[in-house]
């Protein structure tokens, strides 16, 4: 039978460390990999992003330049899609935007429909302001991946600097069907809401203090701030569908319920179809349950 390599085995570690967002411990298992294997372009790459997203700007800077100088050694040797991308990212990464963009045209010439050379493109467009070129990359990006959520939050910024804000709010409300809880959509749902009705305060910025303070198990103070959100405006159904997600963590099942069918009430496709069966299905077995403990009323 195949045996996983040392690398291998960290490696996966590492994968597996980022998709739960615990980027300390994914950062230690690619530096064991980057022990077994100095040069190796991928590891290089994850720990840049790892770095940058911890706040270690100086070793992401390190990192990156490591990357683009092994990615220039590999190119003498053949181009692939996969070293053009790398480069871009360094080059992004060290702010060196129009080296960048001449690496994404290479990248685009090789494959006219790679994604993230297409979104790099968008991003570069919207730095420069051609706001209407931007646009049509990041369409092209969703048409490939209509659920590609940076994408979406992209198309929602160019669509602001357009002045097309009906259609932009459109954008993150999806976001928010994908992921209720993205940080993202709501600092950009809370910004936008804020140009169009000239507010200084609503109720997404509680929205994401709740979140915020769910990320850190504060589930009291969560509560209270989506309250407070909900005291604001309370016609937003992605706060009450993730007051209602908050709720089922914290046991809450009849506030849960409450909570989601209020979220409907506004919008029936709240939180996704297969999320809003998911839910359904789930606080249906936990009350039948409550019910047998004594917990819940027939």
């Amino acid at each position: 039978m195949f045996r996983k390599s040392e690398f291998e085995k960290h490696y996966e570690k590492g994968q597996d460390h980022l998709k739960n967002h615990e980027y300390i411990k994914a950062k230690e298992e690619y530096l064991e990999c980057l022990s077994l294997k100095p040069d190796d372009l991928g590891v290089l790459n994850n720990l840049a992003q790892l770095c940058r997203i911890i706040g270690d700007y100086d070793k992401a800077k390190s990192y990156n330049e490591i990357l683009l100088k092994q990615c220039d050694e590999e190119l003498k040797y053949g181009k692939t899609e996969q070293l053009l991308i790398l480069k871009s990212n360094a080059l992004i990464s060290l702010k060196r935007n129009d080296e960048a963009n001449e690496v994404i045209n290479e990248l685009l010439r090789e494959n006219p429909e790679n994604l993230l050379g297409l979104f790099h493109k968008a991003q570069y467009m919207e730095l420069n302001e051609n706001y209407s070129e931007a646009l049509k990359y990041i369409n092209q990006v969703l048409n490939q991946n209509p659920n590609n959520i940076p994408g979406l939050l992209s198309k929602g910024r160019i669509l602001v600097e357009l002045g097309e804000f009906k259609r932009a709010e459109n954008c993150y409300n999806f976001v928010f069907k994908l992921e209720t809880k993205n940080k993202a959509a709501i600092n950009l749902k809370s910004e936008l809401i804020k140009k169009m009705h000239n507010q200084t305060l609503t109720a997404h910025d509680f929205m994401l203090n709740a979140v915020e303070a769910w990320d850190q198990e504060d589930f009291e103070s969560s509560e209270d701030y989506f309250k407070r959100a909900l005291e604001i405006d309370s016609q937003y159904d992605e706060i009450w569908f993730a007051q209602g997600e908050l709720f089922i963590r914290t046991g809450q099942i009849g506030k849960a319920i409450n909570s989601f069918n209020k979220a409907f009430e506004l919008n029936p496709n709240s939180g996704g179809i297969d999320r809003k069966k998911s839910f359904y299905h789930m606080l249906g077995a936990m009350k039948k349950i409550n019910g047998i403990l004594g917990f819940e009323k027939k």
